[in-house]
C-alpha cells in the first residue's frame, strides 16, 4: 500500500537547491533512513514532507486516511502545561490501548519523576524523550523522526530499537546511529546534492552497494579528467586556432570543468582524512590521579569513592543512564565543578581538549576562515574553499558541531575529553573522527551513546551504575552488554527455579512435558549455548578496525540470521521450562 508519493520535488534557496527534482514513493512497512553530510538539507526534506515548509517545485501526494507524527529537533513549548496533560490529551475517540502504550513509553524513557512539571522547565534531552513517548503513542500509520536517538542513554535506545522493530509501522527517519540502521532499517537512502540514492536493505548492505558505486565514479572521473585536459589544452591555443565552432567548444568545456569541478569535490568528501600534525606534547610521569572521588547533590551520590589513575594511551567509554552523573563527572576532571571530598591530581605535561555538550552559538560577523585560520585544516574535516568564508552562525546545526570539534582538535590536545562528540554528526564525518582516533596516541575519555563508535574507539569502559558507584569494565560496549545480558537471563532462570523450589506442594506434580519434549529441551539448551558462543566471537570479528570490509559484510548477515534463531529458540525454551514446572 502506497503511503506517500512525491514528484520532481525540489527545494531552492537563493543558488542552491537541497532538494533536486526528486521522485520516491514510500510503501507500508517500509522502515526507511535518510543519510547524508550535514547541510545536505535532511531535516529539510523532512519538513517538506510533513508540509512545514514550502516546496520550490513538485507535488507531494498523502494518503488521506493516514495518519503521520513528526518528531523534529527545535521545540515550541507551552508553558502553561504540564508534562502529564501534554502527553495524556487524547481526543474522544482514542482508546485504551493508546493510554497503555503511553504508559510503557513513559517507563522506560523515564518520564515519570517530571510529569508534574511545566513543559517550559525541561532541558533539551527532557524535552526530546517527552515528544518521544507523544508520537510513538499516537498509534500512527507512518512516523518521520529526525534523530531520535539522540539525548536518549544506551538502555532507551536499544528500547527503541526493540520497539521500532517489533511494531508494523511504516518508518522515515534521519539517523546517524550505525547499529541502529542495521537492525531497523529495511531502505537506506543518501542524499547526495540534492538527488537520492535508493538502497534496498540494511546498512551492510548499502555499505557494499555504495562501494560499489564509489568505484565506478573513479573511473567516470579519470575518463572525464583526461576530457577536461583535452579541452582545456584546446581552449589554451592562439584565437587563430580555434575560429570555427568556437563558441560551442568554450560553452562544452565550462559543461566539463563544471561536472569535473563537482565530481572532484564528492571524491574529497568522499576520501577526506583527519591527519593533524599534532605537535609532540609528551605526556611523562603523572598523567591524571584521581583519589577517593566523592560528590553528592543533597540525598544524590554521584560519586562515591572512586580512584582511577590514568596510564599512557588510555582510552576510556563513560556509559549509563542519564542523570546519574556522567558530564558531573568529567566537569570535576576539568576543574568546572567542586569535589566534596579528596582531590584529583592532573600532570605538568597534560594539555587537556575538552568537548562539550553546549549550545554553539559562533558571532555573526565570523567567518569559518576567522575560527580555524587553517585552509587546509578546514578542508580535511569537509569545509572547502568555497565555503571556508562563509559565515559561521549560518551552518547547519551538525556543521557547527562539526566546526566545535575542529576548534578543539586544533589545539593539539594530548587528552582529549569528548562529551557525546557524535551528536549530530553525519556518517562522513563520523568516519573521519573515528580514523583520527584511532590513530591519536595520547589519552582519551568518551562519554557516548554510539554503540558502533564505543566499540571502534575505547578500551575500557567505566559504567556509571547509580548511587555512586562505578564499575572498571575492562571490555568493549557489545562484550559488556552481551555479559550483562548473559546475567540477566540466567538471573531470570534462576528466580524461576528458586520460586518452584520453595513452593509448598501437597502432592508431586507429574512432569508435563512429554519425553520428546525433554529432549528438545535439552537440545535447545546446547544450542543456545553454542549460538551464544558464535556470537561473541562475530562480535569480536566487528570490534577488529582492521577485518576486512568483505568479512563485515558476511558477519553481519550471518549475526542477523543468528539473532533471529536465538530469539526463537530462547523462546521455545523458556515455553517448555514453564509447562515444565
Amino acid at each position: 500500500m502506497q503511503y506517500l508519493k512525491v514528484t520532481n520535488l525540489t527545494k531552492s534557496y537563493t543558488d542552491k537547491s537541497l532538494v533536486d527534482h526528486v521522485d520516491f514513493t514510500i510503501t507500508k512497512n517500509q522502515k526507511i533512513a535518510l543519510i547524508a553530510k550535514n547541510g545536505a538539507g535532511k531535516t529539510t526534506l523532512l519538513k517538506l514532507l510533513m508540509k512545514e515548509i514550502d516546496l520550490t517545485d513538485g507535488e507531494i501526494d498523502r494518503r488521506q486516511d493516514i495518519k503521520i507524527w513528526y518528531l523534529w529537533q527545535e521545540y515550541k513549548l507551552d508553558k502553561h502545561v504540564t508534562v502529564h496533560d501534554f502527553l495524556f490529551d487524547f481526543d474522544t475517540n482514542a482508546h485504551w490501548e493508546q493510554e497503555v502504550e503511553l504508559n510503557i513509553s513513559v517507563d522506560k524513557l523515564r518520564i515519570k519523576s517530571y510529569l508534574g512539571q511545566t513543559m517550559d522547565t525541561l532541558s533539551w534531552g527532557e524535552a526530546k524523550r517527552v515528544m518521544l513517548a507523544k508520537v510513538l503513542a499516537g498509534n500512527p500509520s507512518m512516523l518521520v523522526l529526525d534523530e531520535p536517538t539522540n539525548h536518549l542513554d544506551l538502555d532507551m535506545i536499544e528500547w527503541l530499537e526493540r520497539y521500532l522493530k517489533k511494531h508494523h509501522i511504516t518508518l522515515f527517519m534521519v539517523t546517524h546511529d550505525r547499529y541502529f540502521l542495521e537492525r531497523v532499517c529495511t531502505d537506506i537512502w543518501e542524499l547526495e546534492r540534492g538527488k537520492i540514492h535508493q538502497y534496498k536493505g540494511n546498512y551492510s548492505y548499502f555499505l557494499e552497494k555504495k562501494a560499489i558505486r564509489e568505484e565506478n565514479e573513479k573511473i567516470e572521473m579519470h575518463k572525464l579528467h583526461q576530457l577536461f585536459k583535452k579541452e582545456l589544452a584546446w581552449i589554451r591555443r592562439a584565437p587563430q586556432g580555434r575560429q570555427t565552432k568556437a563558441s560551442f567548444r568554450e560553452q562544452r568545456f565550462d559543461q566539463i570543468a563544471e561536472k569535473f569541478g563537482t565530481k572532484k569535490d564528492l571524491l574529497r568528501t568522499e576520501h577526506a582524512k583527519l591527519d593533524l600534525e599534532v605537535e609532540e606534547r609528551r605526556l611523562w610521569g603523572k598523567i591524571l590521579h584521581i583519589k577517593h572521588m566523592q560528590k553528592a547533590f543533597g540525598p544524590k551520590k554521584i560519586v562515591n569513592d572512586f580512584s582511577h589513575e590514568c596510564r599512557h594511551g588510555e582510552r576510556i567509554g563513560i556509559i549509563g543512564k542519564n542523570g546519574v552523573g556522567k558530564s558531573t563527572f568529567i566537569n570535576m576532571i576539568m576543574g568546572q565543578e567542586s569535589l566534596d571530598k579528596w582531590l584529583i591530581q592532573t600532570g605538568e605535561s597534560v594539555v587537556f581538549g575538552y568537548y562539550e555538550q553546549k549550545h554553539i552559538d559562533f558571532p555573526s560577523d565570523k567567518r569559518l576562515i576567522d575560527i580555524v585560520p587553517d585552509p587546509k585544516l578546514l578542508e580535511k574535516f569537509l569545509f572547502f574553499p568555497k565555503q571556508q568564508h562563509q559565515f559561521a552562525h549560518s551552518l547547519s546545526w551538525g556543521e557547527k558541531r562539526r566546526l566545535y570539534l575542529l576548534t578543539i582538535l586544533q589545539k593539539n590536545p594530548n587528552f582529549l575529553i569528548l562529551d557525546e562528540p557524535t551528536n549530530d554528526l553525519d556518517l562522513i564525518t563520523l568516519g573521519i573522527l573515528e580514523e583520527f582516533l584511532l590513530a591519536y596516541k595520547w589519552c582519551l575519555i568518551v562519554v557516548s551513546h554510539d554503540r558502533f563508535f564505543m566499540d571502534k574507539i575505547v578500551d575500557h569502559l567505566f559504567v556509571f551504575e547509580g548511587e555512586g558507584v562505578i564499575n572498571d569494565f575492562r571490555w568493549t560496549y557489545s562484550e559488556y552488554k552481551s555479559a550483562q545480558d548473559q546475567k540477566l537471563k540466567k538471573e531470570k532462570t534462576e528466580t524461576k527455579i528458586e520460586k518452584q523450589e520453595y513452593k509448598p506442594q501437597i502432592t508431586e506434580k507429574p512432569k508435563k512435558l512429554s519425553y520428546m519434549e525433554q529432549r528438545e529441551l535439552d537440545q535447545l539448551a546446547k544450542d543456545i549455548q553454542t549460538m551464544e558462543k558464535r556470537k561473541e566471537e562475530i562480535q569480536i570479528f566487528f570490534n577488529d578496525p582492521n577485518c576486512p570490509f568483505d568479512d563485515i559484510k558476511k558477519f553481519g548477515i550471518e549475526l542477523n540470521e543468528l539473532l533471529k534463531q536465538l530469539e526463537l529458540k530462547e523462546n521455545r525454551r523458556f515455553e517448555l521450562i514453564e509447562r515444565a514446572w
